[in-house]
């Protein structure tokens, strides 16, 4: 992933994290974020056929362009300086943009000192139960665990059976890892 798109990735992740909100129809714990201008329906449904009775939902609108996730935030203090993977079995429905399943360190008011969110591995289209998964690192100095699914889009993504693991170090990262700090200077003010 180019350095300008992780951290535009990142910019949404934290905007995302801000406006969440919880929700009454969301199980304790969990969160919905995102645009909030986007026309997009959150929920817990019955879907027959579903590796469990009920499963997150996330609906957005044909055309829309907005961002929804379902989200959970915790504190880091079991996950700090090990190596955690976040999955779950994942269906998606006419996925016009993309979705993915997400995870993201913060270390104080360092924001993603370890972020994946499958932009680079994108689930899109049509495609029945199926998991999906990222692996990071998360930093000794993590205080907060962000984590969820999201759809960015048109389409309909549902996840369910989350499940958050510590692994050995010889499980494959996915993530970009700790995102080098911003410069303290600017740069390059007048094109040279």
């Amino acid at each position: 992933m180019k350095s300008s798109a992780l951290i535009a990735a990142i910019a949404v992740g934290a905007l995302a994290t801000a406006l969440a909100k919880p929700s009454s129809a969301l199980p304790a714990g969990w969160l919905q974020a995102g645009n909030p201008k986007a026309d997009c329906e959150s929920s817990v449904v019955i879907a027959a056929g579903a590796p469990s009775p009920k499963v997150f939902n996330i609906d957005c609108k044909s055309g829309d362009q907005g961002f929804q996730t379902l989200m959970q935030q915790i504190a880091a203090t079991d996950y700090a300086g090990k190596r955690v993977r976040l999955s779950a079995q994942v269906r998606g429905e006419k996925i016009d943009g993309w979705g993915g399943v997400w995870m993201r360190s913060d270390s104080g008011q360092r924001t993603a000192t370890a972020f994946d969110n499958m932009k680079d591995r994108p689930l899109t289209g049509e495609f029945s139960w199926k998991p999906a998964e990222v692996v990071l690192d998360i930093p000794a100095d993590a205080t907060t665990l962000s984590f969820g699914f999201l759809l960015e889009g048109s389409g309909r993504l549902q996840a369910t059976r989350f499940q958050l693991d510590v692994v050995p170090n010889t499980t494959p990262t996915t993530g970009q890892g700790s995102v080098p700090p911003l410069r303290r200077q600017a740069q390059n003010l007048t094109p040279p």
